[in-house]
């Protein structure tokens, strides 16, 4: 046991020590780091290489567990941080620990030169970063200086101006409300220029996260949250998804939605209800399908609309239904053959609808075939005479039907 240590093996003779950090790339992954220290070690690398350096050991913060891959990883310093110890050897001077790091304002003179191949400089050339030339090392956004140099000005130059919105009009992105005073905007910035800020400043609060492609989620003072993907973007809820919007909804997609439901989907308007289509608009129901408004309901399509219900089909109007086409054609080409005795139904189809006229829908007409190929046009309730049935409505008719006469 050395001397300078007591019984219980800690050392009373602490050697405080500030340096310069070379190399991260520990070998143990222990997150520990090559320091160059003044006093000890030479600038001149040919005397003393990086790769001779000693590995200190980084103290994390108390509220970091540092044990089983619980807490911070102590990965965030960089080569060319200057840091503060001590040895926990004492004299010896062989097991470094760093308390922290420290920074300055950067001048390239002396021993700091971003030459690689000298000690006390960056071996990858990168820091002191040239937009950090002569000024601190605090992060610009802390200090609200050359913001021109900061994702600031990226997202102002990124703005949305002009998103339209269904049936007219349009929004835009809202500007950040970036305004930091020092020191009340807190910064967390990446290496690859990833940013946290907690921002206090006040009447300026705000949340950010920003990733380098330009991906962000920002919360303003007054609540607000401007969230903007670059990317794709995926959303899995195993359960349930509730969304509840007190004010408008605007929602504008540049090319397909596809909603696809395992069971039932219901749609509820309090007021009036507009669907506009430029193309084509296919609706199918393989049950039963209901329209039923209170209000107005509008649905206007550029192209065709088709609905197709395989159950019972029904509308439902508190006030008038009108009807307006050039033409209105009801079951038409739908035809049966019966052999002997044959009819089809149908409306004529040449028959016009007036401009802004209400329609009713009229009797179906019945056309029977004889044998001898005379036809006869009546109403679908035009009681015939049968032989063998008696009297029977024109449209309930089968093949096997002897006409007599029409009642």
């Amino acid at each position: 046991m050395s001397e300078n240590q007591s019984n219980t093996g800690i050392n009373t003779n602490l050697v405080w020590w500030h340096g310069f950090v070379e190399d991260v790339n520990d070998p143990l992954k222990l997150g520990r780091c090559r320091v160059r220290i003044f006093g000890i070690h030479t600038h001149d690398k040919k005397e003393i290489p990086t790769d001779s350096l000693p590995w200190a050991t980084s103290i994390m913060p108390s509220n970091s567990s540092s044990a089983s891959g619980l807490g911070l990883s102590p990965t965030g310093i960089l080569p060319g941080t200057w840091v503060l110890g001590f040895f926990r050897d004492g004299e010896s001077c062989q097991q470094p620990m760093i308390l922290g790091t420290y920074g300055g304002i950067n001048k390239l003179e002396g021993i700091t030169s971003k030459n690689k191949s000298l000690g006390f400089n960056d071996p990858s050339g990168k820091l002191p970063k040239s937009t950090y030339i002569d000024e601190p090392d605090v992060n610009k956004l802390a200090r609200n200086e050359d913001i021109g140099n900061t994702i600031v000005e990226k997202k102002r130059n990124d703005l949305d101006s002009r998103n339209p919105t269904a049936l007219g009009g349009s929004w835009s992105e809202p500007r950040t409300p970036y305004n930091a005073t020092y020191p009340k905007n807190h910064v967390y910035e990446s290496e690859s220029g990833h940013v946290f800020e907690v921002d206090d400043t006040p009447n300026y609060e705000r949340l950010h996260k920003y990733h380098k492609s330009g991906t962000f989620e920002e919360i303003h003072p007054d609540g607000s949250k401007v969230e903007k993907i670059i990317g794709d973007d995926f959303m899995i809820v195993r359960k349930n998804n509730h969304v509840s919007v007190y004010g408008n909804s605007t929602v504008n997609v540049g090319n397909d939605i596809k909603i696809a439901s395992g069971r039932n989907v219901d749609v509820q308007i309090g007021g009036n209800a507009r669907v506009l289509v430029s193309g084509s608009l296919t609706a199918k129901v393989g049950g039963n399908s209901t329209i039923q408004t209170a209000g107005n309901l509008k649905m206007q399509t550029g192209g065709n609309f088709t609905h197709f219900v395989g159950g019972s089909y029904t509308v439902v109007s508190g006030g008038l239904m009108t009807l307006l086409a050039p033409k209105v054609s009801l079951n038409p080409g739908v035809g049966f053959s019966l052999g002997s005795v044959g009819f089809s139904l149908g409306l004529n189809t040449n028959k016009s609808a007036p401009a802004q006229t209400t329609t009713t829908t009229p009797k179906r007409k019945v056309v029977l075939e004889l044998d001898d190929g005379r036809t006869i046009t009546t109403d679908e309730d035009r009681k015939v005479r049968t032989s063998n049935r008696g009297l029977v409505n024109a449209v309930d008719l089968t093949e096997n039907d002897d006409i007599v006469s029409l009642a």
